[in-house]
């Protein structure tokens, strides 16, 4: 995301070792437990802090299952940049998926499974600031009601305007966060941040009357099928067509389905999961061949297929594989 430059700015460290990986981490965000899965260990950690809050970019490279303690006095806000997460909070489970939100709040326990190359935009939200929002909103019930919820999900438009002000939180980096005369206008903004979150509870409760909660649920089965068919279809052809029955909805619904829950049409959002599954095997295997890998997973062009990669990733895939041999 071009408007995160900044934030990659500010490495806090680059391991390919497991125990390195976890003891960072831990000391950054919270003591936990790690199980390693599929995929090669890639971590990285950026950060980007102002007096109350604290903005991560997280990637473990390697499918991961993480069991933290506790979070102590703090929230923390997901929002999937690429890959997904599962979370499993006080017996909740949801799954955010790319472009997707969460304010994870757990009281007993939590438990989170991280795909291969996700990479999560982490907000460290302190209740004693959500707090003193809603203290000053005169809404002391919303930071009850947030300290009671273990996983807020946003819509998928509130998770588009959050991304929007996370971009805005660190285009901060190098001017307003260092100057004295503007600390007034960035306690504003930190809790502008905190506000946007606390009135999600409300839209939350008019959105979840009968009506409304059968919308959402249908809306979100359609997600499940049209994920679940690109899946177990990454290897094959696939039409726009094909995916429209597997949403049951028309070529044209299903544009619109896409471009409102993804923020991406249904192809190109399909090409982001065929490269990220691509990635994966070339980190897994990077003695296999880069034109058979992307025959494989429905690219034909290899030019195109690498100006595509190195869009989403960063590098070209040979660098990838380079990378995975060298360990």
């Amino acid at each position: 995301m071009s408007g995160l430059k900044a934030l990659y700015r500010h490495r806090i460290f680059h391991s390919r070792e497991r125990m390195d990986s976890h003891a960072l981490v831990a000391n950054e965000l919270a003591d936990h437990h790690l199980r390693w899965y599929a995929g090669r260990v890639d971590t990285q950690l950026y950060k980007f802090d102002t007096p109350r809050l604290s903005l991560y970019s997280l990637r473990y490279g390697a499918e991961v299952g993480i069991l933290p303690d506790l979070y102590d006095r703090f929230s923390l806000v997901h929002f999937s940049l690429s890959g997904g997460i599962e979370i499993e909070a006080d017996r909740q489970r949801q799954s955010v998926r790319q472009g997707q939100a969460i304010v994870s709040t757990p009281t007993s326990n939590i438990n989170l499974r991280w795909s291969q190359n996700s990479e999560q935009l982490i907000l460290r939200l302190p209740h004693s600031l959500l707090e003193d929002t809603a203290n000053a909103m005169r809404m002391p019930d919303l930071y009850r009601a947030m300290r009671q919820n273990p996983g807020l999900m946003l819509s998928d438009a509130a998770a588009r305007q959050w991304q929007a002000q996370l971009q805005a939180f660190v285009a901060l980096e190098g001017s307003s966060s260092g100057n004295e005369a503007l600390q007034p206008w960035l306690a504003h903004l930190e809790h502008g941040m905190a506000m946007f979150l606390l009135l999600q509870l409300k839209t939350k409760r008019h959105d979840c009357g009968e009506e409304g909660a059968t919308r959402l649920t249908v809306e979100r089965r359609r997600l499940d099928r049209l994920y679940d068919y690109a899946a177990a279809n990454l290897s094959r052809p696939v039409t726009l067509s094909d995916l429209a029955r597997a949403a049951a909805l028309s070529e044209r619904h299903l544009n619109t389905f896409c471009q409102t829950h993804l923020g991406l049409s249904p192809m190109s959002w399909l090409r982001g999961l065929r490269l990220d599954a691509l990635r994966a095997t070339l980190q897994a295997h990077p003695e296999r061949e880069l034109a058979d890998l992307a025959m494989l997973h429905g690219f034909f062009h290899l030019g195109r297929f690498s100006a595509a990669y190195r869009d989403r990733f960063g590098e070209l895939p040979s660098e990838t594989r380079k990378i995975a041999r060298n360990g």
